[in-house]
């Protein structure tokens, strides 16, 4: 089969480091290594920051392509539904004047609202394959947590997105909670799971740093790790809850919420100078990120039950790449608890938890046990080399 010419399209890119850009990056580089041709359409901005990039580069043989955009701030729902916009309109300018190149279009879903392209690329160039990424859902998370005139918005858009996903030739999603919910806009279209991968995935099982562990948990035999962003889709206060429960019942055990984002600051505000085994840390960086993750003997995940086939939390799969078991509070319906139970890798909070916890605190070798069987889980399941053959797969199945 002869290799295709692919554009992918999303909001960030190379060099920005934020998780989703990342994964596009990888993706795209892993499909020009594979012999297609392969070209990015993009925004010109780094993620959170005023800095832009250049217009046109190429990168590991991938072309990139950089379309300009208003400065309005993605923190502002105006602001990101102006800036998707403008975005939109100027790839599909660069579409119709390109459309003979392309043979299959990649589109993810950042900026908000992307999948709106699929309809007038079809028009565009009836035989062109589209692919949908789907990472996070639009307008479900406006749906559960905006203003009134933003869930008004959203609400127009819902009977369109039938004939809008009818367009889509393949669609990819990162969990089966959302591919539930995409099937209910009755779409035709071919379905996957194919989900994200640990930005760090070392070759064995890393050992903690004493340095930092000491730094997160002091001397705790067991330490548990709360690391990435808190946004509306993530609740920490049942993780606050247990780790108090374990302070009374005089458990050597520390908890560290070492997180960023909208909520982080407004969960953790509850806690009080009696939380003697509760610490935080701030953001650190990417060169430092698997020492950190390492520090922790237990990762925390968490996803507030409206928000179940919506998002999946990306830190459950890097605690696993490292070797750590998760506990995870969230619907037991959600893909996480599912994977949970389906391949015995940690824990789904509950009443029993911890006494889980107080067991593993005096049995080293179960705990030894449970990390390798997170880690022997990750690369069997989960690994990036996985999922890229995956999507090499999807890409050679008969269009």
């Amino acid at each position: 089969m002869k290799n295709k010419s692919i554009l992918l399209i999303y909001h960030f890119f190379y060099p920005d480091t934020v998780i989703s850009a990342r994964l596009f990056s990888e993706l795209a580089e892993e499909l020009a290594l594979d012999g297609n041709r392969v070209t990015v359409f993009t925004g010109n901005r780094r993620f959170g920051s005023a800095e832009k990039f250049s217009e046109q580069q190429t990168f590991n043989g991938v072309e990139i392509l950089r379309f300009s955009r208003p400065g309005f701030s993605q923190g502002s729902n105006f602001g990101r539904l102006f800036n998707s916009a403008i975005l939109q309109l100027k790839w599909l300018w660069a579409f119709w004047k390109q459309r003979k190149n392309f043979d299959t279009v990649i589109i993810g879903t950042d900026p908000q609202f992307a999948y709106v392209m699929f309809p007038f690329l079809r028009i565009m160039k009836q035989s062109v394959r589209l692919i949908h990424w789907a990472f996070d859902l639009y307008p479900e998370a406006i749906l559960i947590n905006s203003p009134r005139w933003m869930r008004f918005l959203a609400s127009l858009a819902v009977p369109f997105l039938p004939l809008i996903y009818y367009c889509v030739d393949d669609m990819v999603d990162i969990g089966r909670r959302m591919r539930i919910r995409l099937l209910r806009y009755r779409h035709r279209a071919y379905c996957t799971t194919l989900t994200p991968w640990a930005l760090a995935e070392p070759s064995e099982i890393p050992a903690p740093d004493p340095i930092v562990r000491e730094q997160l948990f002091g001397k705790a035999k067991l330490g548990l790790l709360y690391s990435g962003t808190v946004g509306y889709a993530h609740d920490l206060r049942p993780f606050v809850d247990i780790a108090r429960k374990c302070r009374k019942r005089n458990l050597d055990i520390a908890f560290c919420f070492a997180g960023y984002g909208n909520q982080y600051k407004e969960q953790l505000s509850c806690l009080t100078s009696d939380d003697t085994n509760i610490r935080i840390a701030g953001f650190t960086a990417e060169k430092d990120l698997e020492k950190r993750l390492a520090a922790a003997d237990i990762h925390l995940v968490s996803l507030r039950t409206d928000w179940d086939g919506i998002v999946v939390p990306s830190k459950f799969f890097g605690a696993l790449a490292i070797g750590r078991p998760v506990i995870f509070s969230g619907p037991s319906s959600s893909d996480v608890a599912l994977w949970l139970n389906e391949h015995q890798i940690g824990y789904h909070l509950n009443e029993k938890t911890i006494d889980d916890l107080e067991k593993l605190s005096s049995n080293p070798q179960s705990l030894a046990k449970l990390k390798e069987h997170a880690f022997e889980c990750y690369h069997h399941c989960f690994a990036k080399n996985i999922v890229i053959d995956g999507w090499k797969k999807l890409l050679k199945r008969r269009h």
